[in-house]
């Protein structure tokens, strides 16, 4: 008996993990130019987000259930990321590495992403839609 409720306990938890959303494919940002290009293993995303000035790959990417984390690696010029995403940092020094992190909500086709880098307070939002 209790090794039948054991290998249910394991099915049913199984059987959670794969109802992670699928994300894979292109998605495109509503609010500016940003696109991501999402490959998912799992509960593993890997891939890139480009726009206009450059390109960052995801440093750590992953999805649980309806929710999703991308973490990228930045290099700050200036105090600023090269892709304008997460705002002014005056403390930076030139060269200086920061995280900037995503934290979405999957619903449908669409992905609401509250955006933060590592040493700043600010949030940004932006919306991308699944386009592939």
């Amino acid at each position: 008996m209790k090794r039948a409720l054991l290998l249910l306990t394991l099915f049913a938890l199984a059987s959670l993990s794969a109802l992670a959303a699928d994300v894979s494919g292109v998605w495109n940002c509503t609010n500016v130019n940003q696109t991501l290009d999402i490959k998912q293993d799992a509960s593993k995303l890997t891939g890139t987000l480009k726009n206009n000035l450059g390109t960052l790959r995801i440093a750590e990417g992953k999805i649980d259930g309806d929710n999703i984390t991308l973490k990228f690696m930045v290099v700050l010029s200036n105090g600023v990321d090269p892709l304008h995403i997460a705002g002014y940092d005056s403390l930076a020094e030139e060269g200086q590495v920061t995280e900037i992190t995503y934290k979405g909500t999957i619903s449908g086709g669409e992905v609401k992403f509250k955006v933060t880098q590592e040493r700043l307070d600010a949030e940004r939002e932006f919306t991308f839609r699944k386009t592939s």
